[in-house]
């Protein structure tokens, strides 16, 4: 009876640490991997992800614009004791040209199917930031403000 007790405690403390759950969630954002583009007016949009180590993803969201490449946001996903963390670097802000800025963090606060939601609800906007996998090479990324009825800016991506 002793031995369960314990282990239930023990279980019990590693899911309030999230020490289970996160390398398994950290793994399915895996699919990110690659190269998504989506078609706009002003001409295609390009996410692209690859894998540093199995706790670190990095991002970039750029476009091209006949020869060149226009970086505007940097990315880094990152896997730690504390949660998932989604650490965007926007480059038009004055924080990419070296001001004194805090960066704006966003936590993995729900990991549904295929749907991954990051939020700060401190940051003016966006306040959530989410990835919803609609099929192996079809993705879904919205950014809003934390509020299902308000402001949403909408990324439909595919895969390259």
């Amino acid at each position: 009876m002793k031995r369960i007790i314990i282990a239930l405690l023990l279980l019990t403390c590693l899911a309030a640490f999230n020490i289970t759950d996160n390398s398994k969630v950290f793994k399915k954002l895996y699919s990110l991997k690659g190269t998504w583009k989506m078609n706009t007016r002003r001409g295609p949009l390009y996410e692209e992800w690859r894998m540093v180590d199995k706790d670190n993803l990095l991002g970039r969201g750029y476009m091209v614009s006949g020869k060149d490449t226009i970086i505007n946001e940097r990315v880094a996903l990152t896997n730690t004791a504390e949660g998932i963390f989604y650490n965007p670097t926007v480059m038009d802000e004055p924080a990419a040209q070296g001001a004194d800025k805090k960066p704006v963090v966003f936590k993995l606060t729900k990991a549904e199917r295929k749907t991954f939601v990051f939020e700060n609800r401190e940051h003016d906007f966006p306040k959530r930031i989410v990835y919803k996998f609609i099929t192996s090479d079809s993705l879904h990324a919205y950014i809003d403000d934390g509020t299902e009825t308000g402001k949403r800016q909408n990324y439909y991506y595919k895969r390259q």
